[in-house]
């Protein structure tokens, strides 16, 4: 199906909504990264995925998965732990390209909190409180065994630089692949939180408490919860504001919108 053509602003060039299976929308993610070479347009692309399927993070060949007949098996260019990407994460890729205000070259994890706190502007914009940005290290555990192991498997059972959470349950999940024309950041937000397929999948119990537990859907802090575009528009909103603002948020420091 053609792609709807991208509307322009001042600071972001957006593109539609896109629904497709989880390796074609991996591709354009890939495909937008290398397209920073020749044309160097700051650009957000949302999509969701057609049917399950679980996203290894580029570190991940060795961990042995079992995805089920229904559930996809796919591997991205950007690291972190495996994703479920099912029908109730939205997604978004930030493409950045060199040179722009976001990008430190001393600092390559900057741009985590740039996004995170757009991110977690959008949210308060749209009636959640408590949304916070984590700027301190990754709690992802050292696999020393089975559970740790699990837990540093599961993207959304830890904590990374500017991913947003609300109290200590992860909402917003972050990831980047870097290029010498840019960088790329994965944002994923949970619509909900369910991920049995993704427990089975890894061998470990579909209910574990601790994996449950550690990440929240938007589905489940808002009664009703505003529909994709209505966070599309927040989020673009907030990342516009964000790029025009004269000082980004200092590193170092936790935002919260309350």
């Amino acid at each position: 199906m053609p792609a709807s053509p991208a509307r322009s602003t001042a600071h972001w060039r957006r593109l539609p909504l896109e629904t497709a299976g989880a390796a074609a929308l991996l591709e354009g993610s890939a495909a937008l990264l290398d397209g920073l070479a020749d044309d160097p347009a700051p650009t957000l692309r949302w999509y969701r995925a057609r049917r399950t399927a679980i996203v290894l993070g580029r570190g991940q060949r060795r961990l042995e998965v079992r995805a089920g007949a229904d559930v996809d098996l796919v591997r991205r260019d950007s690291g972190g732990g495996a994703v479920l990407l099912d029908p109730e994460l939205l997604s978004l890729d930030v493409a950045v390209p060199a040179g722009h205000p976001w990008i430190d070259p001393g600092d390559l994890g900057a741009v985590f909190a740039r996004v995170g706190a757009a991110w977690a502007a959008a949210l308060g914009d749209l009636g959640l409180r408590g949304a916070v940005v984590h700027e301190g290290p990754s709690t992802t555990p050292r696999a020393t065994d089975t559970r740790s192991s699990l837990l540093a498997a599961v993207c959304y059972a830890s904590l990374g630089r500017g991913e947003v959470r609300v109290g200590p349950r992860k909402l917003v999940g972050l990831s980047q692949r870097h290029r010498r024309h840019g960088v790329l950041v994965q944002c994923g937000l949970l619509r909900r939180w369910r991920p049995a397929a993704l427990l089975e999948a890894l061998d470990a119990d579909p209910a574990d408490a601790e994996v449950t537990g550690a990440a929240v859907g938007l589905e489940d802090l808002l009664h009703p919860a505003p529909g994709d575009a209505e966070v599309i528009g927040a989020v673009e909103a907030a990342f516009e504001r964000a790029v025009a603002a004269p000082h980004p948020p200092p590193d170092g420091t936790a935002t919260e919108v309350a």
